[in-house]
């Protein structure tokens, strides 16, 4: 994983509701475990698409959160 992708979760985690902050470390736990199963000789990388699938997650999530403090907000 590069410091860009690592940088990118720390930046989406602190988005995060902490009550969604537990799910999103469960989802990535287990990203990593397949990632393990699937590639035993190199079990420090995701593959690059089940990545970008979960930092689209996270991203979803993160903006329907700020949506939603907006209009309670108003």
């Amino acid at each position: 994983m590069t410091q860009e992708m690592r940088q990118e979760i720390v930046k989406l985690a602190r988005e995060l509701p902490d009550e969604l902050l537990a799910e999103a470390l469960v989802f990535l736990q287990n990203l990593t475990q397949e990632a393990q199963k699937t590639q035993p000789d190199n079990s420090a990388t995701i593959e690059q698409s089940e990545f970008d699938k979960a930092m689209a997650a996270y991203q979803v999530i993160s903006e329907k959160y700020k949506n939603a403090l907006r209009e309670l907000a108003q």
